[in-house]
């Protein structure tokens, strides 16, 4: 028999364009292992489920491959989808693989394993950062999430070492469009530097920033300028002109090594587009 995979990933919707990375890549894997032979003479099956990146979704999703479809091994990710879905998975004791920031997901389960880039880690990172540079006072501007809040216990432990302090933290809803309050009662505190922990607001506060005469006030970044919306012509000036600083995790294409050369000629060569981080994944 085959070994079943069963997937709930947003194809449609807003972030239909992660999604679909992590699909092409994960066929790809799955093309490669089954021309070699398999998992022990065994082929692998894919089950995929559009959630629309919408958590409920995702729930019913995975009950259908688990019940109907009989997925073996479960694969999700995102934070909020995979919190959705881990108690369902768990009474199936199935296997789920997933990709998120938090660690907890993982740590609660034994069968569940995740293959991702790290809150806690980055964290750390970008608390050297900050002390390289020689910033004492910052101020701290974050989405309310799990992964942030992680991302900032990390970086104030990691930041003592330094002597590093968040003078003032604003936070703001993940569905947020406007940051303007935010950043203006961050300028008050004027702070030497600003940590960021965002995603779905990048193409928004670097232009915020300019028009509250912050774009000097150098920032400190857990995303980066380089989810599709915000990579323009414009946002990357205005990132430059801040000389803000980035834990990104997809490719730096310039420093590719050999095995991720690879990857990139075979993702283009099936695909027609470049791979990212999501892919590799």
């Amino acid at each position: 028999e085959t070994i079943k995979i069963g997937a709930t990933a947003a194809l449609s919707a807003n972030y239909a364009y992660l999604g679909e990375a992590q699909v092409n890549g994960i066929r790809m894997a799955i093309e490669e292992i089954n021309s070699n032979g398999g998992v022990r003479g065994r082929q692998l099956e894919l089950v995929v489920e559009d959630n629309q990146g919408d958590a409920k979704q995702s729930v019913t999703n995975v009950s259908k491959l688990l019940n109907i479809d009989n997925a073996d091994i479960i694969l999700s990710a995102f934070t909020h989808i995979t919190n959705a879905i881990k108690e369902v998975v768990s009474q199936s004791g199935k296997v789920m693989i997933y990709t998120a920031t938090v660690r907890n997901i993982a740590e609660g389960n034994p069968l569940f394993f995740r293959d991702y880039y790290d809150a806690q880690d980055s964290g750390i990172a970008l608390a050297k950062l900050v002390g390289d540079t020689k910033y004492k006072e910052i101020g701290f501007l974050t989405e309310i999430s799990d992964q942030c809040l992680e991302l900032e216990n990390a970086f104030k432990e990691e930041a003592k070492k330094y002597g590093v302090e968040i003078i003032k933290k604003e936070s703001f809803n993940g569905a947020e469009k406007d940051l303007k309050t935010n950043i203006l009662k961050i300028k008050e505190a004027n702070p030497e530097a600003v940590l960021v922990c965002a995603w779905k607001q990048e193409h928004i506060l670097m232009k915020q920033f300019k028009e509250l005469g912050m774009i000097k006030t150098q920032t400190f970044h857990w995303v980066a300028p380089f989810l599709p919306v915000a990579d323009t012509e414009d946002m990357r000036s205005l990132f430059a002109e801040n000389n803000a600083i980035s834990t990104w995790y997809w490719f730096a294409e310039s420093g590719l090594d050999n095995k991720q050369k690879v990857f990139f000629r075979k993702y283009q060569e099936k695909y027609g587009i470049k791979p990212t981080g999501e892919s590799a994944y």
